[in-house]
């Protein structure tokens, strides 16, 4: 456990500048929104900064987590890593584990600058907790499916694939059929998209249940995938 966790240390170490850049967004977007509607914040501007925030988070977590292997097989670190006792599942869980990590903090932030914009437009917060655990588990399929990509497509490939898995059955209004509800992302972005303070928004306590369980699925094929890759090829 000890190598999987300081090789997700340093995988967070190595993208700190895309992660306090990320952060700072989080808090300066909150900042704009309370700011710029300091005597009339109403829900509605809190709810699409919630919108916003839930996608840019998945986003950047898919990013992080694509770019995880092309960087390592670029700098040659990966084989290195390999060559120290450590498996290439472990390594897979590793990079899963520091992209979650980010995943839970920038969710945090988002979590404490919600509740400081509920009590500015004076709201109840009852929401946030829920909001947050879809935001986990959405970032953490994203992360995984990217992954899982990652493993025989370059990263932007990778992520662009995953975009399209997450947002195409929403454009194809497929949410409607029950089974809908095991498609990768699909189940926590519509109750994300969705989310209000007065439209009788409720939480759904399988979607996340079920976001997690895809994630694991989607690892397990990656490691399937990246145990038979030839990693020693260079790559540009």
């Amino acid at each position: 456990m000890k190598p999987a966790a300081l090789i997700a240390l340093n995988f967070v170490r190595e993208h700190r500048w895309p992660v306090m850049i990320l952060f700072a967004w989080i808090v300066l977007a909150a900042l704009a929104v309370g700011a710029i509607n300091r005597h009339n914040l109403i829900p509605d501007d809190v709810a699409f900064y919630v919108q916003e925030q839930a996608v840019y988070i998945a986003v950047f977590s898919a990013f992080l987590a694509a770019d995880a292997i092309h960087n390592e097989r670029k700098s040659r670190r990966l084989l290195l890593v390999l060559s120290k006792a450590v498996s290439r599942r472990e390594y897979l869980f590793s990079v899963t584990l520091g992209a979650c990590g980010m995943a839970f903090a920038y969710t945090l932030a988002f979590g404490l600058c919600t509740l400081w914009l509920t009590q500015r437009a004076m709201v109840s917060s009852a929401p946030v907790l829920p909001l947050m655990l879809l935001v986990v588990a959405g970032a953490t399929t994203a992360a995984t499916v990217a992954l899982f990509f990652s493993t025989f497509l370059n990263p932007y490939a990778a992520t662009a694939l995953t975009l399209v898995l997450f947002t195409g059955p929403g454009a194809i209004q497929v949410q409607q059929h029950a089974w809908s509800a095991w498609l990768p992302g699909l189940p926590v972005m519509v109750d994300v998209l969705h989310f209000g303070f007065f439209h009788g928004w409720s939480f759904r306590w399988y979607v996340p249940v079920i976001a997690l369980v895809e994630s694991a699925v989607f690892w397990w094929l990656a490691v399937l995938v990246f145990e038979r890759r030839d990693i020693a090829v260079p790559v540009e």
